[in-house]
């Protein structure tokens, strides 16, 4: 004889996305209607629970990537910009050091 499961409810997860099928699903049903109402009423709101769960996981690291992807593009620009500016300042400190007869001596 094989013996039953103890635990209220069964895994059946074979879907892709998570949220095309309950997680929960009843191993014993009770006798009465009301409990077995109140039984489903039970796990469908684990199942929400569990939805929001993943929903508030999934929004923190959406949120984490995009506030990653503008540190770096903010870093990027820093130094785009300082890069630029020296650039602008060798620039104008060979055109000087060519045109003034003096100014290679003074630094």
């Amino acid at each position: 004889m094989k013996k039953k499961s103890s635990a209220i409810t069964k895994s059946t997860n074979k879907w892709l996305w998570k949220w095309n099928e309950p997680e929960t699903v009843p191993t014993v049903l009770p006798n009465s209607r009301t409990q077995r109402l109140a039984l489903k009423a039970k796990l469908a709101n684990i199942d929400a629970e569990r939805a929001f769960t993943r929903a508030y996981e999934m929004e923190l690291a959406r949120t984490k990537a995009v506030g990653e992807a503008m540190f770096k593009s903010g870093k990027a620009l820093r130094y785009s910009i300082a890069s630029s500016s020296r650039q602008i300042l060798l620039r104008t400190e060979a055109a000087r050091r060519q045109f003034e007869p003096g100014y290679r001596n003074r630094f």
